[in-house]
């Protein structure tokens, strides 16, 4: 695979305590569930032991500024495998900066090198309809929504 050559970087193991601080701000901003934080931290090292997981950084071990969370998967119908995003999440102190972009610019690298399929999305309680219109400047239309039934106040 090419070198990759933009600002993100493939985090590892001395990651885990900023990756787990974004993640508790990460859930404050948009959780719809309860937080469980062993599962987190399972996701996460899933990632740093190269198990299917890829956590993309921005920043250093120390200070993480923006960060995203590709799983390589499966839908339950297929054996084709995919990428799924599970997050794309910038720390307010950086949102007034690319880093968004250029993470999903590296889930597109990802993509592309690995020439496996790319499931990016949004799910937000917190301006939504600004991060679409960010996706789809970068995607295109998107092929479907997200509804939620039975949450109250987004918990």
């Amino acid at each position: 695979m090419p070198k990759y050559e933009g600002p993100v970087r493939i985090a590892d193991a001395s990651c885990e305590e900023e990756a787990m601080r974004l993640c508790r701000e990460l859930h404050k901003e948009n959780g719809l569930f309860s937080l469980n934080e062993d599962k987190v931290r399972a996701t996460l090292r899933k990632a740093f032991d190269r198990q299917g997981g890829i956590l993309g950084i921005i920043g250093t071990p120390s200070h993480i500024e923006g960060m995203i969370y590709m799983l390589i998967a499966a839908n339950w119908y297929t054996d084709d495998t995919q990428i799924e995003e599970l997050f794309n999440y910038v720390s307010p102190a950086h949102r007034k900066t690319d880093h968004a972009v250029q993470l999903i610019r590296f889930a597109k690298w990802c993509s592309d090198e690995g020439k496996i399929p790319l499931v990016i999305g949004v799910i937000s309680n917190h301006r939504t309809r600004a991060k679409v219109r960010l996706y789809q400047r970068e995607f295109g239309e998107g092929v479907g929504n997200f509804f939620y039934y039975g949450l109250k106040n987004g918990q």
